[in-house]
C-alpha cells in the first residue's frame, strides 16, 4: 500500500518504522529535525511542509494515496488535513488520532469519511478500568467477536505448589502464553508453571477467575481504594471511568492548574492533593499506603516506575504505570508492575492492529508487543462453511476453535459451522506466517 502518515512525532515514528518492512510510506511534518531523523533512520519519503495548508501537498507527485494517517497532538489539525489533502490526493481510507473524545458523539468523522478515530486517552482509561472487574489481571483483552477474554496472570503461589499447563486448562479456558524470563512462549501441555511465570489465558471469565485464584495468591480480590499519580488530561480520563465503581479515588499532583481542572471534570466525587513535593512522605502524611491500588499516570515513564516501586516497599502489590517506552516493559513485569499502555503506545497498536485487520479477520497485539493473535469468524454464507480445516502445526502457535462458547482443537470438530471462531495464538515472529495461513483458509 502507499500510506501517507500526517505527523513525526512519536506515533508517527513508530507507524512509520512498523509500516515501512511492507508499505511505501511518506511522512510530512513541518519539523524538519525530526524528519531528519525519519530520513535517516528508515527508508521512506520525507515531506516538509504544514499539514493544514493546501500547498504542502501540491508538490506530491503521486494522484492517490490508499491510506492517510493523521496523528500529530493537535485534533485541529487531524481533522483538517484528512479535508485538504483531497484537494489534491485522491484518498482511499482514512485514520486519525484525536485527544477530544466528544467526537465520539458527533457527526464530524462521518462527514469527513474518516473511516477510523482512535483515542489514546480514553482507550488507556478503559484498559485500566478492566481492570477492576477482574483485580488479579495484570492485563485484559475483550473483542466484537465473543464474549471470551485474554486475561494476563502473575503466578505468585507456595513454593510447595506447581501446576502443569494440561492440570489447569479444559473446555472453558485454554493457556495460550507464558512470558518467562522476558520471552515468551506457547506452552505445551506438560509444561510446568513456575512462581514469577505471566499467564496467558484465554476463555469464559468465571472459569480463568477459577485458575486466577490457584496461580495468585497475593493481588487483591477487591480493590476498595485507589491513589491516582497525576491530574493530567489522561488521569482525570482514568479517575472518570472509575466514577461508577463506588471507589474512594485521591489524586496527586503538583501543577495547580491540573488539580484545578481535575475538580471541574470530576465535580468534587474525588479528593485532589495538591503536592508540593513529590517524595516517599506522601505515603505516610496522606495516608496512601492503605491503598489497595496505586495508578501512576504520569506523562513521564520513568516517575511511574518509580512511584510503583515506592508503592510496593510500603506494602501495596496492586500498582499500575502508564507506559509509552516498550524498553521499560520486561523491567516493570520483573519487578511486579502492572503495564498499561499511554496514549501513544496505544494509538500506535490501536492503528496497526486496525490496518492489519479486515471485514473477517481480526488481529491484536499482547505480551508488550511479544505476541500476536489472530481472530476469524465464520459468518453467515462464508465458503468455509462445511469444510474441514487444516491444522497450523507449529509448537510455537496455539490454535483453537470456539464454538458455542466452548474451546476445541481443529481436529475435534471435523467440519466447520456458521458462528465459529477459528483463533491462534503465536510469537510476533510467526506472524507473517499465520497471516498467510488464516486469510487462505
Amino acid at each position: 500500500m502507499n500510506i501517507m502518515i500526517a505527523g513525526a512525532g512519536t506515533v508517527g515514528y513508530s507507524l512509520a518504522q512498523t509500516l515501512s518492512h511492507k508499505h511505501d510510506v511518506i511522512v510530512i511534518d513541518k519539523d524538519i529535525h525530526k524528519l531528519n531523523k525519519l530520513d535517516e533512520d528508515i527508508d521512506i519519503m520525507v515531506l516538509h511542509g504544514d499539514i493544514e495548508n493546501p500547498k504542502t501537498y501540491q508538490s506530491l507527485t503521486l494522484d492517490e494515496t490508499d491510506l492517510f494517517i493523521a496523528v500529530t497532538d493537535s485534533d485541529e489539525a487531524n481533522l483538517l488535513s484528512t479535508l485538504i489533502v483531497e484537494d489534491v490526493v485522491a484518498v482511499k481510507r482514512k485514520i486519525i488520532r484525536l485527544k477530544n473524545d466528544g467526537f465520539l458523539k458527533s457527526h464530524v468523522l462521518e462527514k469527513l469519511a474518516i473511516e477510523y478515530a482512535v483515542f489514546p486517552d480514553l482507550t488507556t482509561a478503559n484498559k485500566v478500568k478492566a481492570l477492576f472487574t477482574f483485580p488479579k489481571a495484570n492485563n485484559v483483552k475483550t473483542f466484537h467477536q465473543t464474549k471470551h477474554k485474554l486475561i494476563s496472570i502473575r503466578v505468585q503461589y507456595t513454593d510447595e505448589m506447581q501446576y502443569t499447563v494440561g492440570e489447569l486448562v479444559n473446555a472453558q479456558v485454554s493457556i495460550v502464553g507464558i512470558e518467562r524470563e522476558k520471552s515468551f512462549f506457547v506452552p505445551q501441555r506438560e509444561r510446568t508453571i513456575h512462581k514469577g511465570d505471566l499467564v496467558y489465558l484465554f476463555g469464559q471469565i468465571d472459569a480463568i477467575r477459577e485458575i486466577a485464584s490457584k496461580l495468585d495468591e497475593k493481588m487483591p480480590s477487591s480493590i476498595k481504594k485507589v491513589v491516582i499519580f497525576g491530574a493530567n488530561t489522561l488521569a482525570q480520563k482514568i479517575a472518570k471511568a472509575l466514577l461508577d465503581k463506588k471507589l474512594e479515588i485521591k489524586m496527586i499532583e503538583k501543577d495547580i492548574g491540573h488539580c484545578r481542572r481535575a475538580s471541574e471534570v470530576l465535580q468534587g466525587k474525588v479528593t485532589i492533593i495538591n503536592s508540593a513535593h513529590d517524595d516517599e512522605r506522601l505515603f505516610e502524611e496522606e495516608g496512601l499506603k492503605s491503598a489497595d491500588m496505586i495508578i501512576a499516570a504520569e506523562h513521564d515513564d520513568e516517575k511511574n516506575i518509580v512511584k510503583c516501586i515506592e508503592a510496593k516497599e510500603y506494602g501495596i502489590e496492586k500498582v499500575v504505570a502508564v507506559n509509552n517506552d516498550k524498553a521499560y516493559y520486561n523491567l516493570m513485569h520483573k519487578m511486579g508492575v502492572v503495564v498499561v499502555r499511554g496514549s501513544k503506545a496505544g494509538a500506535h497498536y490501536a492503528i496497526l492492529e486496525k490496518i492489519s485487520s479486515s471485514s473477517i479477520v481480526t488481529q491484536r497485539h499482547f505480551c508488550g508487543g511479544n505476541a500476536v493473535l489472530f481472530m476469524r469468524k465464520i459468518y453467515p454464507h462464508s465458503e468455509l462453511i462445511g469444510k474441514s480445516v487444516k491444522e497450523f502445526r507449529r509448537d510455537s502457535a496455539r490454535v483453537q476453535l470456539l464454538r458455542e462458547e466452548m474451546l476445541y482443537s481443529l481436529s475435534e470438530v471435523g467440519t466447520l459451522v456458521q458462528g465459529d471462531i477459528i483463533v491462534i495464538f503465536a510469537e510476533k515472529e510467526k506472524k507473517e506466517e499465520i497471516e498467510q495461513w488464516i486469510y487462505t483458509l
